[in-house]
């Protein structure tokens, strides 16, 4: 707690014109009660509505504004979520497996192409820095932890530090739970009696993109749960987006059009969405060697 009150109070000190990323998650919950709970800072926060958020996240989070008396602005992603798949890459195993899984295929024509960053880069974070710019501010809070997130933000934080400027963005990016493990966000939770986005109650692991398959993996699988939780928006998402097609491509690593032929061949998306939902659940036929551990 004490680095990251220093981190915090470190950040101010470069600009006091801030404001805190919130998400509705759980890691971004927990900041935005540190700032307001145990400093005397109050800045401002910053949602984006990425058009793929849990139908009830916005609500929640303002609510959790209210709660601690933050002032909210809601930035929007000016393209939809399939204008994004279909020109910058599908959301699909992950930021470093998508871009090994590009360079795999870097000669083959497979019809589509993965990048998860980028769908992340112009969905989520661009257009709240965006708009933090138009309206004066410098730098952004937010809930990272570098190396409990991903091995991609734990060589970043390594090598930047907590708080870094981002040229691009012209801004400052300050993370003040880096190093946070699982286990002290979980006290931190229980401690401060936090409340949490309801999703988490009904089984949600993470509260991110409805539609995200970084995390559909065998021990976390997004696409599962919007299955079991929310089966109208996972069938918008399986046969009327089509992203069915998608998710066996990247499972059965067959081009795009042999994967539509085989469907049709087997009923039809909308046949294999009512009979076989099963296999729409992964993005691997099997666990990776060692994934046990």
């Amino acid at each position: 707690m004490r680095r990251t009150l220093e981190i915090i109070e470190s950040a101010y000190n470069i600009t006091p014109n801030c404001c805190i990323a919130f998400s509705g998650g759980t890691d971004s919950s927990v900041l935005l009660d540190i700032i307001y709970r145990r400093t005397d800072h109050r800045p401002p926060v910053y949602y984006c509505d990425d058009q793929m958020a849990y139908p009830e996240t916005l609500d929640f989070v303002k609510s959790k504004c209210e709660e601690y008396g933050a002032d909210l602005t809601v930035a929007r992603a000016k393209r939809t979520p399939q204008e994004q798949w279909k020109k910058g890459g599908y959301a699909m195993l992950g930021k470093l497996a998508a871009r090994i899984w590009e360079q795999n295929h870097r000669d083959l024509d497979f019809g589509y192409k993965l990048d998860v960053t980028a769908c992340c880069r112009n969905m989520k974070i661009a257009p709240v820095r965006k708009q933090m710019r138009k309206d004066g501010l410098d730098l952004q809070f937010t809930g990272q932890r570098g190396a409990s997130d991903d091995r991609l933000r734990g060589m970043r934080a390594h090598i930047d530090g907590a708080t870094k400027y981002l040229k691009s963005d012209k801004i400052y990016l300050s993370n003040p739970l880096d190093g946070w493990t699982d286990t002290m966000i979980k006290r931190y939770v229980e401690q401060n009696d936090l409340r949490l986005h309801p999703a988490r109650e009904r089984g949600a692991v993470t509260i991110g993109c409805l539609y995200c398959g970084g995390g559909a993996q065998f021990d976390n699988s997004g696409f599962k749960i919007l299955r079991e939780q929310l089966p109208d928006h996972w069938r918008r998402f399986i046969v009327d987006w089509e992203v069915g097609y998608i998710i066996l491509s990247v499972k059965y690593d067959k081009p795009l059009d042999v994967v539509k032929k085989a469907v049709e061949k087997a009923g039809g998306l909308s046949y294999l969405a009512e009979t076989r939902p099963y296999i729409f659940d992964y993005l691997r036929k099997f666990p990776l060697k060692g994934y046990e551990k």
